[in-house]
């Protein structure tokens, strides 16, 4: 489990009581990544209104054995030291709502009591998910957390997410990572000059 001592040291270095989590609508999970970062896990925040695939998306992932529920629906998002801590209130950890079968409690190897927040993941329509995104990262608590909007019930929605997570690792690591727009617009570009 994470530490939290609800308190945290200011630019002047002088002791501050951190902010109270904050309870928001969206689905938490410790995730693995699918290369390099397979063993480490951290924390993704699924985003959308109901009925947007919070919940079937989660259970995918930790039924495809790449994460462990935080928290479904209601998430806690708390500062601390080491980064936004995610987590669930206490009546609904370990429990997740499946259409079809309801609430359904998690075997304990299928859940984790926190993770840090690394990614924000918006679940939208389909149309609405950019072929070509610009980075777009939000600020929660005033800290930058990379933010990426896709459609839940696509097939390969779990895995780029899982890489995504990949790419984010191996860019703070200093080995390139996710590419720009930009970036890929000047590759495409190249290989239809030369097609």
């Amino acid at each position: 489990m994470i530490g939290s001592s609800g308190r945290k040291a200011n630019r002047a270095g002088t002791v501050a009581e951190a902010a109270p989590p904050s309870l928001v609508h969206a689905t938490a999970l410790a995730l693995r990544g699918s290369g390099a970062s397979r063993r480490a896990e951290a924390g993704v925040l699924l985003r959308g209104p109901s009925g947007a695939g919070k919940s079937d998306l989660a259970f995918r992932l930790i039924d495809g054995g790449w994460a462990r529920l935080v928290a479904d629906d209601c998430t806690l998002l708390e500062e601390t030291e080491a980064g936004l801590r995610l987590s669930a209130p206490d009546r609904l950890a370990g429990r997740i709502e499946l259409r079809g079968l309801g609430i359904v409690e998690l075997a304990p190897h299928e859940r984790a009591d926190d993770a840090l927040l690394a990614l924000i993941v918006d679940l939208v329509p389909r149309e609405s998910v950019e072929r070509l995104p610009e980075p777009a990262p939000e600020r929660l608590f005033g800290r930058p957390v990379p933010r990426l909007s896709l459609h839940a019930f696509d097939a390969s929605t779990p895995a780029k997410i899982r890489r995504a997570l990949d790419l984010l690792t191996t860019r703070r690591a200093g080995l390139g990572g996710l590419e720009t727009p930009d970036a890929l617009g000047g590759a495409l570009d190249e290989a239809t000059s030369q097609a």
